[in-house]
């Protein structure tokens, strides 16, 4: 005997809201059983769009073309939808981005986006071709609108430098950036940062810069990562908010790295082969750092006796440190910090050089401790 199976039957408003339960792919295939329902999913509250992986010759063609027609088949439904429901994550991941033929509608999911108010923003747009030229160039322009932004995700773009006359900031809400293999026009990253003002996590992988220098600039930015990026120098200003630095890098031209006015960074990993110098002009007392640096020449540091620093830095030629301690100012024979002063300057006994600059100091505590310690071959003290 046939067995026939069917559908059962519930009401269309059932069936829109068990379809908005799904994820995107199974809710598109849900949406496409019955003309009543077509269209439901592109009001889902999460949309993933994933193209997979790359195929081969003109399957990947064929793939690729099949997919972009899902975007199209979205923006059309949403744009017959005189509701827009909050989009709380989006994502779009291509793997064979088209440069010029997909722009366009790659520009109206992000308008969409923005108008849906999203909240967290997920988009990698790798191409076939290497080249940043071949990348997908977001705009200043594409970012005034997003205001509702928690959490952007961007890999595989080329970000435009952003108008400085712009007032508003771009994103007011984003608390998370991620970038990876981003490449930066010259004042993009600085401009884009200063535009999102409550920014407290950043991170940077694989970026590249043109000029290959960058800086950051940020009163709320707590948490800081920057992996194989291509620079040749990092300054990090006005970061008072900053508690973990961590930098990874085996890029040959990188020269230099300045952390400036970190007065409560607490935490610091670095792993950079070519560095040569190293500024560290401000941290919290109870800093945590691990520096490993073969090639670095020099080391400025402004620091306390209770900074706990571990350096590998076999070429060190200088080692420049500030130290402002009102214990200094008490200082006697029997210095309860002698220890510790010592301890903390063999940290730096890989160093040929050591200049101190000490405030308050006893000029004879030069003899104090230079017996005490006799690594380094030069240490030079002056009072300021």
């Amino acid at each position: 005997m046939a067995v026939t199976t069917s559908l059962p039957h519930f009401p269309d408003l059932v069936m829109h809201q068990i379809i908005l339960r799904l994820p995107t792919k199974p809710a598109i295939r849900m949406s496409s059983l019955s003309k009543q329902w077509e269209g439901v999913w592109s009001a889902l509250h999460a949309l993933d769009f994933d193209e997979g992986d790359l195929l081969h010759g003109n399957d990947d063609n064929d793939h690729h073309t099949k997919f972009i027609n899902i975007l199209v088949r979205y923006l059309e439904f949403r744009k017959k939808d005189k509701q827009q429901p909050v989009l709380d994550k989006f994502r779009l991941r291509m793997m064979s981005y088209m440069f010029g033929e997909d722009d366009s509608v790659i520009a109206k999911l992000l308008s969409n986006s923005f108008q849906r108010n999203v909240k967290a923003l997920d988009v990698s747009l790798r191409s076939k071709h290497k080249e940043v030229n071949w990348y997908y160039c977001l705009s200043p322009g594409a970012l005034v609108n997003a205001k509702s932004i928690t959490a952007l995700n961007l890999e595989y773009l080329m970000i435009k430098d952003i108008d400085s006359a712009e007032t508003e900031p771009l994103c007011p809400s984003l608390k998370i950036l991620s970038l990876k293999n981003v490449h930066f026009n010259p004042k993009a990253l600085l401009d884009l940062i200063l535009g999102c003002p409550s920014v407290k996590y950043l991170s940077l992988t694989s970026c590249s810069f043109d000029p290959p220098v960058f800086q950051i600039s940020s009163f709320s930015l707590r948490s800081l990562e920057v992996k194989n990026c291509n620079a040749q120098s990092l300054l990090v200003d006005r970061a008072r908010d900053l508690e973990s630095f961590t930098f990874v890098s085996n890029f040959l031209l990188l020269e230099t790295i300045i952390l400036k006015d970190t007065v409560n960074l607490k935490k610091i990993k670095m792993r950079a082969q070519h560095l040569k110098y190293f500024g560290l002009l401000g941290c919290h007392n109870n800093l945590n750092a691990t520096v490993s640096t073969p090639n670095l020449h020099q080391f400025d540091i402004f620091a306390y006796l209770t900074s706990k620093v571990s350096i590998n830095a076999p070429n060190l030629c200088l080692a420049r440190i500030t130290l402002r301690e009102e214990e200094f100012s008490t200082f006697n024979r029997e210095w309860k910090h002698s220890a510790t002063f010592s301890d903390f300057l063999k940290a730096f006994g890989c160093s040929n050089n050591i200049i101190l600059y000490i405030s308050d100091f006893k000029v004879y505590i030069y003899q104090h401790i230079l017996c005490r310690f006799s690594v380094v071959r030069f240490l030079f003290v002056i009072c300021v």
